[in-house]
């Protein structure tokens, strides 16, 4: 073999060791990118999942005694619903409940197809008006209550898409399962639970109960702490 030809050869080598490596580089650019979208992906559908993720309420100590005040021992709200996720604004219902044989008498109908009802009920004794409010938690089992965000004096409460109960004046979040206080500046009043019956179509609540209602003391901290 002359020189000539031995040039033609080195230089094909050459090309070739070249060609392979260059294929080896793309491959490993390849598998980084792969890797790193991989990873963008993971991440996203963990961020999703931690956004998604309901925030629930710990029951600070000056609220804890005026949680289910009202409810007998025992008491077990009724089961509606199989379990529900409030993902988007949910307005109140406004409905007018009927009064009759000593019980505030509502359609189950219409907290199933709603979720969440608003009425007042007049009390006879001193004509004072309650705001209240019935609607499923996410359990899918019945809140019966007062409407009622003492500090504010807000009667009207809402979901929002984050799947907490809150209040439309001063955006105090509730857990809506246990009332327990998450957010704003009346977190430590929790909205008083009345207990009910499911009966037929209906649920009631009793006037005896009613009667015994009194709003909150402003006994604990107001602000945004």
């Amino acid at each position: 073999m002359d020189k000539k030809d031995q040039f033609k050869n080195d230089r094909s080598r050459n090309k070739r060791e070249q060609f392979v490596g260059s294929r080896g580089s793309s491959k490993s650019m390849y598998i980084a990118v792969a890797a790193a979208v991989l990873l963008v992906i993971v991440a996203g559908f963990l961020y999703a999942g931690s956004k998604n993720k309901a925030a629930t309420g710990q029951v600070d100590p000056r609220e804890a005694k005026y949680i289910g005040r009202y409810l007998t021992q025992g008491f077990a709200p009724a089961k509606l619903t199989e379990p529900i996720k409030y993902d988007k604004t949910i307005e109140p219902l406004d409905i007018k409940p009927e009064v009759k044989d000593g019980k505030v008498l509502i359609n189950v109908g219409d907290v199933i197809s709603s979720r969440m009802v608003y009425f007042e009920y007049t009390r006879p004794s001193d004509n004072q008006v309650i705001p209240m409010l019935a609607y499923i938690k996410p359990s899918g089992r019945l809140f019966t209550g007062v409407s009622l965000c003492p500090p504010c004096q807000a009667k009207k409460q809402h979901f929002e898409s984050d799947n907490l109960l809150t209040c439309n004046s001063c955006g105090t979040k509730r857990d809506p399962e246990t009332q327990a206080g998450i957010s704003g500046a009346c977190k430590l009043y929790p909205l008083d639970e009345m207990p009910h019956k499911l009966v037929g179509d209906k649920i009631e609540i009793a006037e005896a109960d009613l009667a015994k209602w009194t709003p909150q003391p402003l006994d604990r901290p107001v602000g945004s702490e």
